[in-house]
């Protein structure tokens, strides 16, 4: 049995016994597979790592954060930047919107920092009620922060 000559199949004859693969078509397959990873592969990560203790909520929001000043607000307690600075426990029946020991907190780090930010990323866990949400966005207006953001994580 006689084998084809022609190189374009890449057959050589049955006497010699070897095989000569076509690498044009190997090499087509490889530059279309590198373009679709390069093309598909996202380079950016997490900017903003949300703290250990929160669970945030879900969202379909497709805006990336921005780093930001961060305030954290966990079921038990409100942090800025990882420092402890109150507990949530007694504001969720006080009548007054103001906080006063994050007021003190955010208007001394700003001073130390002599940061000019007006941009406050909020980090709230689910479950925290609305009304202390609140009380830390009215706080930190009188903080001068002007612009909010609540961190979610992105509904897949």
């Amino acid at each position: 049995m006689m084998l084809s000559k022609n190189p374009r199949y890449g057959l050589a004859s049955a006497d010699t016994g070897t095989f000569r693969p076509q690498l044009t078509s190997l090499v087509d397959v490889m530059a279309i597979i590198l373009i679709f990873l390069i093309k598909t592969f996202s380079t950016e990560g997490n900017i903003i790592t949300p703290s250990s203790d929160l669970e945030l909520p879900v969202s379909t929001s497709e805006k990336k954060p921005t780093p930001r000043w961060s305030i954290e607000i966990s079921r038990s307690a409100v942090m800025s930047e990882g420092a402890y600075i109150t507990s949530t426990a007694g504001y969720g029946k006080r009548d007054s919107l103001l906080m006063p020991e994050l007021l003190k907190w955010l208007q001394t780090m700003r001073r130390l920092r002599q940061d000019t930010t007006a941009k406050a990323l909020i980090q709230c866990d689910k479950e925290v009620p609305y009304a202390i949400v609140k009380k830390v966005m009215y706080t930190c207006s009188k903080a001068k922060f002007t612009d909010f953001s609540v961190l979610v994580i992105q509904e897949e």
